[in-house]
């Protein structure tokens, strides 16, 4: 059985705020090693889950787990800037003046009522039309689900974190092997990385990555179903409001910055409603090193793949078996791990400093 830890480090502050008015964060990171020790051999895989999913979930722990001991890597998780806020529905209520299609005795009945549960059950079993409500969210600058710089840093910090323990305690591994695992916006987050430290990672994994966060510019809804009543959450993101960088962070325009040595495996399907699979294909095209799998119905076996729409419905450990069974070859020359970085767009020059280990971001 993998051996589990998990610590927190000082974070890199919010580049949103004023340097005088920054709160302190802390990162919480998580790592499991091989029940077998660490050796010249183990590698290093870094998991990054999209929205409605997170570190300590079951099937994130048993990623972590199951890595680590069938294919000696350090796995390695943190919870990322504003990671909360991207979950399922937990705040949202349903008014009275959300029903607006109920008749005034309705209305009456539920004002009236001494078991209000009871009663809004009853009235709502045959309702016919969608709930629409809106998610509260206790975003500030200080932590907000930013959907790009911020939370790429933190996972690039987790790594380089980890790594340092390990050097720290006398352990060497495969730097070779160190691979980045992302599913729909970590897939993405996935790609940031990679570009902002692009020496790091050897292989990337994507599962369904789009090319830049939708919900920057638009609202993310949740559709929940309730005794076959339909309800709809809506998430107002507080970056929407925020001074972002498309040229940053859209993959399409940061790819053509740099070039990429990580051997990048895509999933996608071919239904994705997103980002188009004629959208993924057309980045992919220029990008070198990259294999792309389009996933049809064709591919739909009910084991890996249970659909061909986003996120592919896919069991995320026989998916990552499916890519080392066929993709088993890592570098053997990789020298240089970090260096720092700088990329300039039409807003800002952004400059990555990893000259202290961990990563320092300046914007000018």
């Amino acid at each position: 059985m993998a051996k589990n830890y998990d610590f927190e480090i000082y974070a890199h502050p919010s580049i949103y705020t004023a340097e005088n008015s920054a709160k302190e964060r802390k990162l919480r990171i998580y790592f499991a090693e091989p029940d077998k020790g660490v050796n010249e051999q183990t590698g290093l895989i870094l998991l990054i889950p999209g929205f409605g999913g997170h570190a300590n979930s079951k099937v994130y722990q048993k990623m972590r787990h199951q890595f680590a001991d069938k294919y000696n890597l350090i796995t390695v998780q943190c919870d990322y800037f504003g990671w909360e806020f991207m979950q399922t529905p937990t705040n949202a209520c349903i008014s009275i003046e959300n029903l607006k299609y109920l008749s005034p005795e309705e209305i009456s009945k539920l004002y009236n009522s001494q078991d209000l549960s009871a009663s809004l059950t009853e009235v709502l079993k045959n309702y016919a039309y969608p709930i629409e409500i809106s998610e509260p969210l206790d975003e500030d600058l200080n932590n907000f689900n930013d959907m790009g710089i911020m939370q790429a840093l933190d996972n690039i910090s987790a790594v380089i974190a980890v790594m340092e323990i390990l050097k720290d305690n006398n352990y060497q591994i495969d730097i070779n092997k160190i691979i980045i695992y992302g599913h729909s916006h970590g897939a993405y987050l996935a790609y940031l990385c990679n570009a902002l430290a692009p020496h790091l990672f050897s292989m990337l994994i994507d599962n369904s990555a789009w090319t830049f966060p939708l919900y920057l510019k638009s609202e993310r809804k949740v559709n929940l179903l309730s005794n076959n009543l339909e309800i709809i959450v809506y998430f107002n993101y507080l970056a929407q409001n925020t001074d972002f960088d498309d040229e940053l962070l859209d993959l399409n325009h940061l790819y053509q910055k740099f070039s990429n040595h990580c051997h990048i495996i895509c999933y996608h399907g071919t239904e994705d409603s997103l980002i188009t699979l004629a959208q993924k294909q057309k980045f992919s095209s220029q990008i070198d090193n990259l294999n792309f799998f389009a996933i049809s119905q064709n591919e739909v076996d009910g084991e890996i793949f249970q659909s061909c729409e986003h996120g592919l419905e896919a069991d995320y450990l026989k998916l990552f078996d499916l890519t080392m069974a066929n993709h088993p070859q890592f570098p053997t020359n990789k020298k240089n791990l970090i260096e720092n970085v700088c990329y300039c767009t039409n807003k800002h020059q952004y400059f990555i400093d990893y000259s202290h280990g961990l990563p320092i971001l300046s914007i000018n």
